[in-house]
């Protein structure tokens, strides 16, 4: 369906291939619109044939000429330089595009994205301020990669280990996080990623919003897109070379309003009561081993309670810091 955004986007050189496709359609079945966009001058500049078939291009041409003289509004705002990024995004630098700007003499060297790459080598978390206003925690031994200017088009990062984002909301600009073998992609929520080399498991956990996670792994055969409401955990795990599992855990509740965990692992237990609290619950994840939880809770009972019965039934210690909490495993003593 072609809308007016479409058209304007692709006037500005910000449409995708698919778009683009559209538009061209759009064109060539009603030729005579044209000249609500762009003159007799600019499609000159335009050189149509190096980007549309020439039977569109003729139809083009046609029109615009005949309506050359016409008094019909235009829209100023697109102009030459406009309508040259359309033909960069179709074609790439164009001869004639380079030609145009030397002749003008304004020059533009192309942009060259610069990687930065942050490694949290200290025992806290690292708070971070990317481009765009998006806020991450980095946690230790965990690797953050990001262009220092997102494009105009993607908000996009890299990450190894596990962080804590809240994203600046632009529904124009998605933005994606990828993790080992994960795609996480949101518009503007709190979320965090947790996932490390020597783990076969990646968690995605949501604080806030709706994301939608993605598997890119190539060998995985199941569903490979998932969408996450609060509270939801989605976990990925490798089991091996040919063992590939995914799932949500949802944050459920019952007809008297409590919250259900069915067997649920403690790592998940833990991770949806911060998300209940507001709370920071630290544990170590590779020393809860398989355990799990079957039970109840109502929010209005005290977490320190809870994370005590909890603690006692797997001759865990708790140790209370400030406003957050720790688990302390068997052998492992504060």
């Amino acid at each position: 369906m072609i809308t007016e955004e479409i058209i304007i986007k692709f006037f500005e050189g910000k449409c995708d291939a698919r778009d683009v496709a559209i538009v061209q359609t759009w064109l060539n079945e009603n030729p005579a619109k044209l000249k609500e966009y762009i003159g007799l001058e600019e499609w000159e500049d335009f050189q149509p044939a190096h980007v549309l078939s020439p039977d569109i291009s003729g139809k083009l041409w046609n029109n615009i000429n005949k309506n050359t003289t016409s008094s019909a509004a235009h829209y100023p705002y697109f102009r030459w330089m406009a309508v040259a990024a359309s033909v960069l995004l179709v074609v790439g630098l164009s001869g004639h595009f380079i030609l145009r700007k030397q002749k003008t003499g304004i020059i533009s060297p192309p942009a060259v994205a610069i990687t930065k790459n942050i490694f949290n080598n200290t025992p806290q978390k690292t708070t971070l301020t990317l481009g765009d206003g998006s806020k991450v925690e980095l946690l230790p031994n965990s690797t953050l990669s990001y262009p220092e200017n997102f494009t105009s088009l993607k908000r996009a990062v890299i990450v190894n280990g596990e962080a804590n984002f809240d994203i600046a909301k632009d529904v124009a600009q998605p933005f994606s996080v990828s993790i080992n073998s994960v795609l996480v992609t949101v518009l503007g929520t709190r979320f965090t990623v947790n996932s490390y080399d020597a783990n076969n498991v990646t968690k995605v956990i949501l604080r806030e919003g709706r994301v939608m996670v993605k598997i890119i792994d190539s060998s995985f055969q199941g569903k490979n897109e998932y969408y996450l409401t609060p509270g939801d955990i989605f976990i990925y795990k490798k089991k091996g070379a040919d063992s590939l599992s995914a799932r949500i855990l949802h944050l459920e509740k019952d007809k008297d309003d409590y919250y259900v965990f069915n067997n649920y692992p403690l790592d998940v237990v833990f991770d949806q009561l911060q998300i209940i609290y507001n709370t920071k619950i630290v544990y170590n994840k590779a020393e809860l081993g398989n355990r799990s939880f079957i039970g109840k809770i109502d929010k209005k009972d005290s977490l320190y309670h809870i994370l005590k019965s909890i603690a006692l039934l797997n001759n865990f210690g708790l140790h209370k810091q400030g406003d957050s909490f720790e688990i302390i495993c068997a052998g492992n003593p504060y």
